[in-house]
C-alpha cells in the first residue's frame, strides 16, 4: 500500500511550485535553471518522481538524495559561472552579474532539506526503523 512522507508530499507538491515559477516567475523549486522551457522539463521529472515516491514508498530516500544533489548542481552552477565570468566582464566593461539572490536561498533551503531528511530516512531503511518523524 502506498504511504505518503515527506519527501512524497514534497515531490507531489511539484505543480504548486510549477505554477509560481512557470506561470507567476517566483522560480524557487528550480532556481538554477534559467530556461522555462528546461524548468518545465525539470518539474515533469520530479512530479514523476513523485509518483514514483508514492508507489513505492522504499525508494523514496534514495529519489529525494538524487534529485536533491542534482537541483544543489543546478544551483551551484547557476552561482558559479557568473562569478567565474567576473574577470571577462571587467576587462569588457560589461555589467557585473548578479549571481544569489534571495529565490536562491529559498532554493538552497528546500532543496538542503529534502537531502537530509532523505539521508535520514536511508539510514532508518537500512538500519530496519521506518517509523519516525520523517517517514
Amino acid at each position: 500500500m502506498p504511504r505518503w512522507n515527506l519527501v512524497t508530499s514534497y515531490y507531489l507538491a511539484t505543480p504548486v511550485f510549477a505554477v509560481l515559477d512557470l506561470g507567476f516567475g517566483v522560480p524557487v523549486r528550480v532556481w538554477g535553471l534559467r530556461d522555462p522551457g528546461h524548468r518545465a522539463i525539470y518539474y515533469a521529472i520530479v512530479v514523476l518522481a513523485g509518483l514514483l515516491c508514492w508507489s513505492r514508498p522504499k525508494v523514496s530516500p534514495w529519489v529525494g538524495m538524487l534529485e536533491s544533489v542534482v537541483n544543489l548542481f543546478l544551483l551551484m552552477l547557476a552561482v558559479l559561472l557568473p562569478i567565474w565570468s567576473l574577470p571577462d566582464a571587467l576587462l569588457a566593461g560589461d555589467p557585473l552579474p548578479h549571481p544569489l539572490g534571495a529565490l536562491a536561498l529559498v532554493n538552497v533551503a528546500l532543496s538542503g532539506s529534502v537531502l537530509v531528511a532523505s539521508f535520514r530516512r536511508s539510514s532508518r531503511f537500512a538500519l530496519g526503523t521506518t517509523n519516525g518523524g520523517l517517514g
